[in-house]
């Protein structure tokens, strides 16, 4: 078992196995504000692959949360469980919640390509929901070793016509009556040829069901526990993006009503909202519809970098997840720390040739002469910058602000004669943002290494878990190698940043979600405008740009029918782009369109955010149609 290449939640089937592997930082993070709201009202849950949506899913099974318990004192697995008893869904190490993930594809799709109603589509839709929810919830007490005959459905006050409706007075009544239902709607989409509308009559009183209308709880008896539980039943519908829009419009219409004592999830892609929307989600702004209020009935939460982003608080998580996947690779463990941190930036960084070095000098020299800079000026100039940093990093500072200066008019220089008064003044200290920027144009002209070490590597994740593990994937496995062969467990500078830079390019060439290639084209044209931005020798953003920077105007404007909203919509929900508005620079607002992180290493740029190029949509349009 390799979680470094397969998706956990694929190969891992046994909750013993399950737990240790997920880490606890981005559940206590899901939860952290409010957690009694994500279970009395709708929640939507939107992120690209790879963010969690399926992983929290599983994680609020009951087979899951039954085991709980037997982790009672691992450190491991601590933190986590007091995650998720803060957020109400283990009391005394206990399930607090009946969840079931119900995959949205299959029969559930299937029912939009009936030949009815678009009305009597939706009822059945409502209707099979909740027959396999109430189906799956009896089989998952089962499967924990609950015995049905003791358990009560706790329905709401004042029901007694729908209770007996969905015979919940009686559990065996209660699971027939379910599988009534399901059968009935599961003959229509299975059959070669649907019958017509008009001549369902019996059938589809068998698949008029409502059980989420009544249903409060579901109580567990003692012997299963030690005590009478009382558990919140849940549908999550994962997958979302699955069924047809207009079906996804019903469901996401008919989970709103407040009415609905039935926790309800929907997990979908990103690229299941529309443009529109996707942006007021990365905003977090709420859209009402018709009788609902934003937050009251319905909350949504993206599950992907924003502008609202903490690289500190994934750097953490990163390094958590990092630890808990090497855990079952035996060969390292025997050999080496399961700290991926400490194993990356252990290593020095890889300094230019004297080749390479015997030319940015003379390149020096030569630009001092041109803007007459004294040796003894330079000096000065040089003892300012921080006394860590790497020799040939000084020469390529040394050369941006020698450009610099070369560019300033002689009332303004920092080194001419008008400058006699204020030569004792102490120069400023050399910002981070240069020292990189220097560093960034030593890798695109002699090739120094850039990306290596943890920090960069979790920075280049747009806060994506799997992201992550698939980037770091091929340093881990070089990584193994060495271990295998008796060699030290330890990665250079030169070998981090061949391995994962090749990385990032293959995986953009691997893209496969709608629009693709046009998303790929899109990336190229922007990532070629912040290279020459990043590459003039002046340095003019000092680490150089990632995005390109449209008026908020532009992005208002644009048509959503039209097929360059589309291609922008997938380069979002995909995060080949991050969307970052409103930003505010230069006394304009601006929309940036900053590239994702495995673009932004595949083409030597910085991971800061704010340096963007200029640009308008009608810019961006035309190189689309040049690139084709």
């Amino acid at each position: 078992m390799n979680p470094w290449h397969k998706r956990a939640d694929e190969f891992i089937r046994e909750p013993s196995e399950f737990f240790p592997l997920v880490s606890p930082q981005p559940i206590e993070k899901f939860f952290h504000k409010e957690p009694e709201r994500l279970f009395d009202r709708l929640v939507i849950v939107a992120g690209s692959p790879g963010s969690g949506k399926t992983t929290l899913a599983r994680l609020l099974e009951l087979r899951t949360l039954a085991a709980a318990q037997d982790f009672k004192g691992n450190p491991e697995v601590r933190d986590l469980l007091a995650s998720l008893a803060k957020a109400h869904v283990l009391e005394d190490l206990s399930p607090a919640v009946l969840a079931l993930r119900l995959p949205a594809g299959g029969q559930l799709r299937s029912i939009w390509e009936l030949p009815y109603d678009l009305r009597l589509r939706h009822r059945l839709l409502r209707s099979m929901i909740q027959a396999k929810a109430v189906l799956g919830w009896l089989r998952s007490l089962e499967d924990v070793g609950v015995n049905l005959e003791g358990v009560r459905i706790s329905t709401t006050s004042h029901a007694e016509a729908a209770r007996e409706a969905v015979s919940a007075d009686d559990v065996a009544g209660f699971r027939e009556r379910a599988r009534v239902t399901e059968r009935a709607i599961f003959k229509l989409t299975s059959a070669l040829v649907a019958p017509p509308q008009d001549s369902l009559g019996d059938l589809l009183s068998g698949a008029a069901y409502d059980p989420f209308a009544i249903i409060e709880a579901i109580e567990i008896p003692a012997d299963w526990r030690g005590s009478v539980l009382r558990l919140k039943p849940m549908v999550i519908v994962d997958d979302a993006h699955d069924l047809h829009p207009l079906q996804l419009e019903d469901v996401d219409l008919w989970l709103r009503d407040r009415e609905i004592k039935v926790a309800r999830w929907i997990l979908t892609r990103a690229d299941s909202l529309n443009l529109h929307e996707l942006r007021r989600v990365l905003r977090d702004e709420e859209n009402s519809a018709p009788g609902t209020k934003p937050g009251r009935d319905r909350i949504r939460i993206l599950l992907q970098d924003s502008a609202a982003r903490s690289r500190g608080t994934f750097r953490t998580i990163a390094e958590d997840v990092a630890k808990r996947y090497l855990q079952p690779l035996a060969v390292l463990n025997r050999r080496a720390s399961l700290n991926l941190k400490s194993l990356l930036n252990k290593s020095n960084p890889a300094y230019l040739n004297e080749t390479d070095l015997k030319t940015l000098r003379a390149d020096n020299v030569r630009v001092a002469e041109e803007s007459g800079v004294s040796v003894e000026q330079i000096a000065a100039m040089e003892a300012n910058y921080p006394p860590e940093t790497p020799y040939d990093v000084r020469l390529g500072i040394t050369q941006i602000l020698l450009h610099r200066e070369l560019r300033r008019t002689p009332q303004r220089s920092l080194f001419g004669a008008a400058q006699e008064e204020e030569s004792s003044q102490e120069l400023p200290r050399v910002q981070r943002d240069v020292i990189v920027g220097a560093e960034l144009q030593l890798l695109h002209r002699f090739g120094r290494p850039f990306y290596f070490g943890f920090e960069r590597l979790a920075d280049a994740a747009n806060e994506n878990i799997e992201q992550f593990v698939t980037l770091a994937s091929v340093l881990v496995d070089q990584l193994e190698t060495q271990a295998i062969r008796g060699k030290p467990v330890t990665l250079d500078a030169k070998q981090q940043h061949k391995a994962i830079t090749e990385h990032a390019t293959d995986l953009i060439a691997q893209w496969d979600f709608p629009y693709a290639p046009q998303v790929r084209k899109l990336v190229e044209y922007i990532a070629s405008r912040c290279i020459d931005l990043t590459l003039r020798p002046n340095a003019p953003l000092s680490d150089g740009a990632n995005a390109f920077g449209v008026l908020l105007s532009d992005l208002t404007g644009l048509d959503h029918t039209d097929e360059f909203a589309r291609v922008l919509h997938y380069a979002l929900a995909y995060q080949a782009l991050v969307l970052i508005e409103p930003y505010d620079c230069k006394g304009k607002t601006w929309a940036l369109l900053e590239l994702g992180g495995v673009a932004i290493i595949a083409n030597g740029l910085t991971q800061s955010r704010g340096g963007f190029a200029e640009g308008t949509f009608a810019q961006l349009k035309t190189a689309l149609e040049e690139l084709a």
